[in-house]
């Protein structure tokens, strides 16, 4: 499926939008025209928020060019003063799909993020009842551990690889099935500490079961600079 409908990063408060060089291209229209339309109509688009751009990087000489971003509000209405030629009814449809199918994504991903708190604070009641001391380590060790066996990478990794500034939790840049992994490990291991488990006889016991959930890591695109 060709995406039409981006996020700027992966976080789960992340807001969709579409570019007008998606538009001009999608709709079949020449992207001057649509640049036309949208600084012709930016006090319009702007009533639906702010309306930022990223400059495209150039090789060579010249004027870097203005990319826009548009919010799922200002790119419906600014498909409304395109005329209704077969490629922008076909475009129309598409757009509507896709912002549809990304904020139920992100609904979903959402209802994880709570879903998890709950069972992350589970975690930490159960580590701290289970009297186990690795000298103020205890928390993190784990949250490690369960990290490898839900997704057979480790926190420090995932971080770099999906460029998740420091002070963001990472739970926030999880897919619904991956937040689903870490809480089915989590579970396991707030039961396996009930039953009086050490850290090592805990380890064992998962990996005999395996990676839950395998995510495969690609190196971080350098992002380009977007302006409000």
């Amino acid at each position: 499926m060709i995406n039409i409908v981006l996020t700027p990063s992966r976080s789960v408060d992340a807001e969709p939008y579409t570019t007008g060089d998606i538009i001009a291209k999608f709709a079949g229209i020449e992207m001057k025209s649509v640049n036309e339309l949208i600084r012709r109509y930016k006090t319009d688009l702007e009533e639906f928020g702010i309306l930022p751009f990223e400059k495209e990087v150039l090789q060579g000489r010249g004027q870097p060019r203005k990319i826009w971003h548009l919010n799922e509000e200002q790119a419906t209405l600014l498909i409304t003063y395109l005329d209704n030629t077969s490629a922008v009814r076909e475009f129309k449809k598409m757009l509507v799909r896709q912002f549809t199918d990304m904020k139920r994504e992100l609904v979903k991903r959402r209802i994880k993020l709570e879903v998890g708190k709950d069972t992350s604070k589970g975690l930490n009641e159960a580590i701290r009842a289970s009297g186990i001391d690795m000298h103020g380590y205890e928390f993190s060790t784990f949250n490690s551990l369960v990290y490898k066996q839900a997704l057979g990478v480790g926190i420090g990794k995932l971080r770099q690889a999906r460029g998740i500034p420091k002070a963001d939790a990472i739970t926030h840049y999880l897919s619904a099935d991956e937040a689903d992994a870490i809480r089915r490990v989590k579970d396991q291991v707030i039961m396996l500490l009930e039953l009086k488990m050490d850290y090592p006889q805990i380890k064992t016991a998962l990996q005999r079961q395996g990676i839950i959930y395998q995510v495969q890591l690609t190196l971080p695109i350098k992002k380009k600079e977007v302006l409000q």
